[in-house]
């Protein structure tokens, strides 16, 4: 009987592994692919609808690591539970800021002797500030969902690359969502003219290429725990927990 069990423990152990395997795999091409669409999308921007592609397979990516998480320990189970919330939680931020940006901008469109949308003047909320802003908290919450991902998985090393390059990309985030409505407070402004528009446009190509580097240290950090598992570090064999019997 105990054969038994552990035999069925043995290949609940593969199939995890197997599971997690192909899907640290499918993150570290998506993600080296999101990195190449980066790049290219600042030559032609039709390059960036193709983000959109990237980030689906990897979210397979992340369901594979979710259903084979079992074998791998107390720690890497919770912490992938907590990466769906995040993700949940990014989800529902970005939605909402969706559905608020729309709202306001109907409404700043009603006239009423004050309200203008466009207006410096104007008493109402930009409707922009409201979509980036919720973009920002989003890609925050995001990107801890892809640290939590494998952050049990990693050696030191692999940890302190996810978390430099959360910190990295959440920076490099919240830097481009500056221009971006600084760059709509100059749009709105008579006094300053298209040259201070091309300037930020130009930063923002900067900062935006600059993402290339975050994007490469998750696909490499991804590798760093595939790595582990092919050399048979992880999962811990079921037969390394068996006592032995007096």
């Amino acid at each position: 009987m105990s054969d038994t069990i552990r035999e069925m423990e043995e290949t609940k152990r593969k199939l995890d592994t197997g599971h997690t395997r192909k899907g640290l795999v499918i993150l570290t091409v998506s993600y080296t692919g999101i990195a190449i669409i980066i790049a290219a999308s600042t030559i032609n921007l039709l390059w960036g609808l193709l983000t959109g592609i990237a980030d689906l397979v990897a979210i397979v990516g992340g369901v594979l690591i979710l259903i084979g998480r079992d074998s791998f320990g107390r720690a890497h189970s919770r912490n992938t539970m907590l990466s769906v919330l995040f993700f949940i939680i990014s989800i529902v931020t970005n939605t909402a800021g969706k559905i608020l940006f729309g709202a306001t901008l109907v409404l700043s469109q009603i006239p009423n002797g004050t309200i203008t949308y466009g207006n410096t003047t104007s008493s109402t909320v930009n409707p922009n500030l409201i979509s980036y802003i919720a973009n920002s908290i989003a890609a925050a919450f995001s990107g801890l969902a892809i640290v939590f991902l494998t952050y049990s998985l990693q050696r030191k090393t692999g940890r302190i690359i996810l978390s430099i390059s959360y910190i990295t990309l959440l920076t490099l985030t919240i830097l481009m969502t500056a221009l971006v409505l600084q760059g709509f407070a100059i749009r709105s402004s008579i006094a300053l003219g298209l040259s201070s528009l091309q300037e930020m446009r130009y930063l923002y190509e900067i900062i935006q290429l600059l993402t290339i580097i975050p994007t490469l240290a998750f696909a490499f950090s991804f590798y760093l725990a595939l790595r582990r598992i092919n050399r048979g570090e992880i999962p811990g064999s079921t037969a390394q927990k068996t006592l032995p019997a007096y």
